[in-house]
């Protein structure tokens, strides 16, 4: 069985050999050290940053250069419409350069996904800001609603390139809640968000592709959404602020998981207990026929993970991947 076979076969609980892995492809820094692979990461190029402002015309600022940095100047701020305002275009021919070399080295061996370089959800904050994307979502939701158009349609633009060049996944970085609440009422969501990711994910499908998605924070509610909307792979980082029993009873089976081990809640654990935690996940997430992807956290500097600790992290996983 190859890797591509086995995520495919663990998204659409088709009985894989074992639990497929994701611990080197996107893990940066790489510390040289490779864990194991199932998953082959690609990306578009975008344009450099011009004094820390991106493409959209968003400036961000990281005070440690560990993390990708926060928004510090959004270019929707303030506005009640998009007159002047010019969204790139993510179809040109440069941008998939990297992507179509790093598929033809592939050979069909591991499953490729493609990250988009933007979310649906997740970019209006950096465009708005977070209080004003909120205030809007009430007050004037129509700008809300256009920019959201917009994404949507750059997004499905993106995937029919990626399909034709051999990626089996689009997946989109969309972190939809706080630590203990959705950002904004359930029924805003709904109204506003839902139609747009399940117009993505259907033309997504339409090309053959599968939906993988990341949201972290407390997420409970919104899968639900994200389910119906036909999303096939949630990627959580956190786990344990809605608690794994209580999102295994609601979701185990209806959804894949792909997932590290809490990042918030397991750096201090001995090598015991990541092997113990390993084995409650599996236990929690996948079902006898699949349904359950494991990685490493991609920014291990981020959150002070060490050597140590991914290897043991690894080793757990790979401890418990067999069914």
């Amino acid at each position: 069985m190859t890797s591509r076979e086995r995520v495919k076969r663990a998204i659409h609980f088709q009985d894989p050999d074992r639990i497929p892995y994701n611990f080197d492809s996107n893990r940066t820094p790489d510390n040289g050290y490779q864990y194991g692979e199932d998953m082959l990461w690609t990306f578009l190029k975008t344009k450099p940053r011009l004094h820390a402002t991106d493409e959209w015309g968003i400036q961000y600022e990281s005070l440690d250069n560990r993390s990708f940095g926060e928004p510090k100047v959004f270019p929707l701020q303030g506005r009640e419409d998009l007159e002047g305002y010019t969204f790139p275009s993510f179809t040109q021919d440069w941008r998939y350069e990297d992507m179509k070399r790093a598929i033809a080295e592939n050979k069909g061996e591991k499953y490729v996904l493609c990250w988009l370089p933007f979310g649906i959800f997740q970019h209006m904050i950096d465009l708005f800001s977070f209080e004003d994307f909120l205030c809007n979502c009430l007050a004037n939701p129509e700008i809300i609603e256009e920019v959201c158009d917009k994404l949507t349609d750059e997004a499905i633009a993106i995937a029919k390139v990626a399909a034709s060049l051999g990626v089996d996944a689009m997946m989109d970085g969309d972190d939809t809640a706080l630590q203990d609440r959705p950002m904004m009422s359930m029924d805003t969501f709904r109204k506003i968000f839902v139609p747009r990711f399940a117009r993505y994910y259907k033309a997504c499908h339409d090309l053959g592709l599968d939906c993988i998605t990341h949201s972290c924070g407390y997420t409970y509610d919104i899968l639900e959404e994200l389910i119906g909307a036909g999303v096939d792979v949630v990627n959580l980082d956190q786990q344990e602020n809605m608690g794994i029993d209580k999102i295994s009873k609601r979701y185990r089976g209806r959804v894949c998981f792909f997932c590290p081990m809490d990042i918030q809640r397991t750096l201090d654990l001995s090598r015991e207990q990541l092997f113990e935690r390993a084995r409650v996940m599996k236990e929690a997430f996948s079902t006898e026929h699949g349904g359950f992807i494991a990685k490493l956290y991609p920014q291990p500097l981020a959150c002070f993970m060490t050597d140590e600790y991914l290897q043991n992290v690894s080793d757990a996983f790979k401890a418990v991947a067999p069914y």
